[in-house]
């Protein structure tokens, strides 16, 4: 009689289904298919926190929920990193990753020193980190990303000792994340990173031009002056006022001549010529044509009727 097995005689048999995870669907999945990638100096600092947090057995087991698509919600708020992941009870597990936000006064002091570099704008815009923010963070006592397991609490609805495998796997998709959008991590400690810019606008607009240039008055002082009552003025109402044709032969508001590259300052960009010269040279020439292109189109004679 033929016994099929393996050679050894022993037989394989695959992990009890109740040491599976459940499956759910549309699961939040990692994309890396070996190791998640850092290439921003955020990523690569979360992940040598992670690699202090958890064991290796924990760390693996994690990142094969965040693979198989276990987490079913993950927020990113101030503070906190909260999600949802589906072990093997009939309900996912809820779980936090918690950090000590940046404070009121810590924001301001920061931004002030930030406020000196147009760089900062710059990159910021583009959705870049600056690379050296990291170290402006420290001199004022603030670290961007932890660097020690105790600054992040770590809980979780599951009975396995914290920090258990669900809370690796949401902190690994967090990783994969700082590392394609690395401007999260402002979010994680208090100021989203469209309002950082805007904050840092007006706080470079007060460091180069004073306080005035940043909060002027949005209102016309002729908008200010008390309107005659409607039924007073029926008659003029849709007509043109004296006024219109004043305007159109005032003489233009003065400007500040590259008011966009005063704003962001010296580039950080060395050659043998400065950039921001060469750009006023190319913005002065591409004005002058235009003005020349529109003085053309104005003296161009109407065509002949009877031609």
């Amino acid at each position: 009689m033929n016994h099929s097995g393996p050679p050894d005689g022993k037989q394989q048999t695959q992990p009890p289904r109740s040491e599976q995870p459940r499956r759910i669907r549309h699961g939040i999945k990692l994309r890396a298919r070996e190791h998640v990638q850092a290439d921003n100096w955020v990523a690569q600092r979360w992940l040598r926190l992670l690699d202090r947090t958890f064991d290796p057995d924990i760390r693996a087991e994690g990142i094969t929920y965040a693979k198989a698509g276990q987490t079913a919600t993950l927020n990113i708020e101030t503070g906190v990193v909260d999600a949802r992941v589906q072990g093997r009870a009939p309900r996912a597990y809820s779980l936090e990753l918690r950090f000590e936000p940046m404070t009121a006064q810590q924001w301001e002091a920061v931004l002030a020193e930030m406020a000196g570099g147009a760089i900062y704008v710059a990159r910021l815009l583009s959705g870049e980190m600056p690379p050296n923010l990291g170290e402006l963070f420290a001199s004022h006592g603030i670290e961007l990303v932890p660097t020690d397991p105790s600054e992040m609490a770590v809980s979780c609805t599951c009975d396995e000792p914290n920090p258990c495998k669900h809370a690796a796997a949401v902190a690994y998709l967090l990783a994969e994340r700082l590392n394609s959008q690395p401007l999260l991590v402002f979010t994680m400690y208090g100021m989203p990173a469209e309002q950082l810019v805007e904050q840092l606008r007006q706080a470079r607009a007060i460091h180069t031009h004073g306080v005035a240039s940043a909060h002027s008055d949005p209102l016309i002082p002729e908008s200010q002056i008390e309107p005659q009552p409607l039924e007073t003025c029926l008659d003029e109402f849709w007509r043109n006022g004296s006024q219109l044709a004043e305007l159109e032969k005032a003489p233009p508001p003065q400007h500040v001549a590259h008011a966009l590259l005063r704003r962001l300052g010296p580039s950080p960009m060395k050659g043998r010529f400065p950039l921001v010269g060469l750009l006023a040279s190319i913005y002065d020439t591409v004005s002058q044509e235009a003005i020349k292109i529109r003085d053309r189109a104005e003296h161009i004679e109407p065509p002949d009727d009877d031609q």
